[in-house]
């Protein structure tokens, strides 16, 4: 597979499995704290910020794409 394609996939990856990554990221960040009242809103900041990495990495791979079929 060339190297756009791995870059596509592991964009789709990134993207699908952003949610289960941010409930472990917040675990592992905000360890032994009390997290009563924003626990909602810091994991929707890390679900949404492992989205855009993933559009990112995604995004890479089609202008890689692109730029490989001119």
């Amino acid at each position: 597979m060339k190297k756009w394609g791995s870059f596509l996939v592991l964009g789709i990856i990134t993207i699908l499995m952003s949610t289960p990554l941010a409930y472990k990221l917040v675990g592992v960040v905000y360890r032994n704290r009390n997290l009563t009242g924003e626990y909602i809103p810091i994991l929707n900041g890390f679900i949404h910020s492992l989205m855009l990495v993933g559009l990112m990495i995604f995004i890479a791979g089609i202008a890689l794409f692109i730029k490989d079929n001119k």
